[in-house]
């Protein structure tokens, strides 16, 4: 074989060596691409599998919440139409009160035109009175005289009977006016007693605020106590407003009183129970 001959054996079998090592070194490394595929596309069916996992979570949360969200909004709605509803008894109860405020004034203002007639009637009767007597002095004189004024003692008489006929009318509208006082007196007292009016401290009662202590019902009935009493004006009869933030829990009628509490019962029932610590006030 000739030196070419030689030469490019050489260089045939580097060349072939070389291609085989670039093509083991491809292999190899066509395995480790082929590995590292399979182990992310692993991993990405993971993520996958764990994105729906987690996307059907949240779905089911936002649904609850959605849920949650609709029956917050009916509770309100609920509420709201409560409160309303609460709202327009209370007003109505205002109302009530006013215009029984206003029939009281009017009864009053009447028992005062009452009294004032009946000591109108009463002077009058007096009058008359001692007109009668005068007149009966004169008819005594004119009886003394009768020979000399027979006609002047004739007409004194008829004079005494008119003055004692217009008397005893008198006296019988005066009877009939002070059974009207009566009748009325017994109807302010009955409309007193049925809504718990003390007629004695009606349009006396202070403002005043104070505090729940503490509300007993074991025997029945409910007593409220609170923290105000006679050093602070409160009587029986008065009445209080309860509330606990801005919540109207009613209105209490005070039973008896000492010198630092006083002890009520409910008068009209609000929203909630009354419990220690509410706010009482005496005004709206």
């Amino acid at each position: 074989m000739s030196p070419i001959g030689k030469v490019f054996t050489v260089i045939n079998l580097a060349l072939a060596a070389l291609f085989v090592g670039s093509a083991a070194a491809l292999i190899n490394t066509g395995q480790e691409y082929r590995t590292q595929l399979e182990a992310k596309t692993q991993q990405y069916d993971e993520l996958v599998t764990t994105s729906a996992a987690t996307e059907a979570t949240l779905t089911a949360e936002k649904n609850a919440i959605t849920a949650e969200k609709d029956r917050f909004a009916s509770e309100k709605a609920s509420l709201e139409s409560q409160k309303a509803a609460l709202e327009d008894e209370l007003n109505t109860e205002r109302e009530q009160n006013a215009d029984l405020r206003e029939r009281l004034t009017s009864i009053d203002g009447k028992l005062g035109d009452l009294e004032g007639t009946n000591r109108q009637q009463l002077a009058q009767i007096n009058d008359l009175t001692e007109n009668a007597n005068n007149l009966r002095t004169e008819r005594d004189d004119a009886l003394d005289a009768r020979d000399e004024a027979e006609s002047a003692r004739a007409d004194a008489e008829r004079n005494a009977t008119a003055f004692e006929r217009e008397r005893d009318e008198l006296q019988i509208a005066l009877g009939r006016a002070n059974e009207e006082i009566q009748s009325k007196e017994a109807v302010l007292a009955a409309v007193a007693s049925t809504y718990k009016i003390d007629l004695n401290n009606l349009n006396d009662q202070p403002e005043l605020a104070g505090r729940v202590t503490a509300v007993d019902g074991s025997h029945g009935t409910t007593v409220v106590v609170i923290n105000l009493g006679k050093n602070d004006g409160v009587k029986p009869g008065h009445t209080f407003d309860v509330y606990a933030g801005g919540v109207y829990k009613g209105k209490i009628y005070v039973e008896t009183v000492n010198a630092s509490q006083s002890a009520a019962t409910i008068q009209m029932a609000g929203q909630g129970e009354i419990a220690a610590g509410d706010a009482v006030v005496t005004r709206l």
